[in-house]
């Protein structure tokens, strides 16, 4: 059922972004509109506390966005960004859940520098215990978009979340510590549509 309504979703951005696509270039307006964006890349998760380790564990992600072009220079969307690494008989995950804005300093529109807010949330499961952190912060990153066509750039990018405010931690639900900071980084390639 669930990649059916990824399927789905993918199909009715296809056919919005081109129908706005094509009202923009019969208009003689700059093009813009709905973008949509997904990356892979490996990330890096940490949570700190007064009883965390504090060490950043490397693991696999990936992040999806979608918005709209507000003028050539900035675009602004939501964002979700998933992380997992798993050993030791020990799953960790991370979710960050976001607004974000793109800004591109020059007429090329090529670099750009993302800055926005986030809630981040990371989960550890042994199987049989399973701690939770939170908080909400800042997203931050660099980027460099290369063309591939005239409707597809890949970019290879630097994100950086961090969730500092409201952060807590959980042990099996029952409050173990406050003041917690979830961060996470991901450095790869994202793939987007315009």
């Amino acid at each position: 059922m669930y990649p059916t309504r990824v399927i789905l979703l993918a199909l009715v951005l296809a056919t919005t972004h081109e129908a706005v696509a094509q009202r923009s270039a019969g208009s003689g307006a700059e093009r813009g509109g709905l973008w949509y964006s997904v990356g892979v890349a490996p990330g890096w998760a940490r949570v700190t506390c007064n009883i965390c380790a504090g060490h950043r564990q490397t693991g696999v992600s990936a992040f999806l966005g979608v918005g709209g072009s507000t003028s050539r220079a900035l675009r602004v969307g939501a964002e979700l960004a998933g992380w997992r690494q798993r050993g030791g008989g020990v799953t960790q995950t991370l979710m960050s859940v976001g607004a974000a804005a793109y800004w591109y300093p020059n007429l090329q529109r090529r670099f750009y520098l993302r800055g926005g807010a986030a809630i981040v949330m990371h989960r550890v499961n042994d199987g049989t215990d399973v701690v939770t952190s939170s908080g909400i912060g800042p997203l931050l990153g660099v980027g460099y978009e290369y063309l591939v066509s005239r409707a597809w750039r890949i970019a290879p990018f630097a994100h950086y979340a961090v969730g500092v405010v409201g952060g807590d931690v959980k042990f099996n639900g029952a409050e173990a510590a406050g003041r917690a900071t979830v961060s996470f980084l991901q450095i790869g390639a994202s793939l987007t549509r315009r």
